[in-house]
């Protein structure tokens, strides 16, 4: 099977250069700190000077949780300038040019900004062992979590190409494309929550129905990653988001408890209608024939 030229040709700059060793230490260097400091907190802390071997379960959360957070943070500055980069150095029109269809052109540099990021993600592994050495995490886990991870990346590399189709300067896209996701999916739908069961229970003093925070959270990758983690550790924090106003019943309780593979679908959904818009929005002299 012939694989994408754009994909090669990124691949094989991309691993050239001195700037992706360079982003993969500090990346690595960041996870690392933040588990040496999780133990370093774990073993002396101020109360008994003692280690509890089942802490290592709530070093999993963090470790987690940054990996997650900086996935987000990462994709977007790596994504945003993929089409807009090319405009800006003036080799956009020699790239359509070519016989390649601009659907294969958007995935190509797709894929080579998740391949990018899968081997960020593959470096911090070793840290992660460090949770498995005192048990609590099983290897399967870890797994679906990268999995879940690697999903949500790839929707924010997705709306990153699409805004960098629109956008002519790579600095707006990775400004937009951040608010979109940090304050559209992830603050402005749990705003939007609050304020529509504040309000029900003000105007009817009943509790109010969990449809609209069902519908609307879906967009959110907190609580999918805190569906995640309740999931897999037993814990109750995206349960108890929903829980907060609204009465259960056994169907609820069976989706919120499985609530981070809604999310994991609409990321699917979003990711391939963003990459479909940008096919469309990166050339549209063509679309136009």
């Amino acid at each position: 099977m012939m694989m994408n030229p754009v994909l090669r040709r990124e691949t094989k700059t991309t691993l050239r250069s001195w700037k992706m060793f360079a982003i993969l230490t500090v990346y690595v260097a960041i996870v690392a700190l933040g588990a040496i400091l999780f133990l370093y907190g774990t073993m002396f802390n101020s109360y008994n000077y003692s280690f509890d071997p089942e802490q290592m379960t709530y070093m999993y959360v963090v470790l987690c949780a940054m990996q997650m957070g900086l996935m987000l943070l990462a994709a977007p500055a790596m994504t945003a300038g993929c089409i807009s980069g090319e405009r800006e150095r003036q080799t956009l029109d020699l790239l359509l040019m070519t016989k390649m269809s601009s659907l294969s052109i958007v995935i190509g540099k797709l894929m080579s900004s998740i391949a990018t990021l899968v081997l960020i993600m593959i470096a911090t592994l070793p840290v992660f062992a460090i949770a498995f050495y005192f048990g609590g995490v099983t290897i399967i886990s870890l797994l679906v979590m990268m999995l879940y991870i690697m999903i949500t990346t790839c929707m924010a590399c997705s709306i990153s190409i699409f805004f960098s189709c629109i956008f002519k300067k790579t600095v707006v896209s990775i400004v937009v494309v951040y608010l979109l996701i940090g304050g559209v999916f992830c603050f402005g739908t749990l705003i939007a929550v609050f304020l529509q069961q504040s309000l029900h229970w003000t105007m009817y003093q009943t509790s109010p129905s969990l449809a609209f925070p069902l519908t609307i959270l879906s967009a959110n990758p907190g609580v999918g990653f805190f569906s995640l983690i309740d999931n897999q550790l037993g814990t109750n924090v995206a349960s108890d988001l929903f829980y907060r106003y609204a009465s259960q019943n056994t169907t609820i309780n069976t989706i919120v408890q499985h609530y981070w593979i809604v999310n994991t679908v609409f990321n699917i959904v979003v990711s391939f209608l963003f990459v479909l818009l940008s096919a469309h929005f990166i050339n549209p002299v063509r679309n136009k024939k």
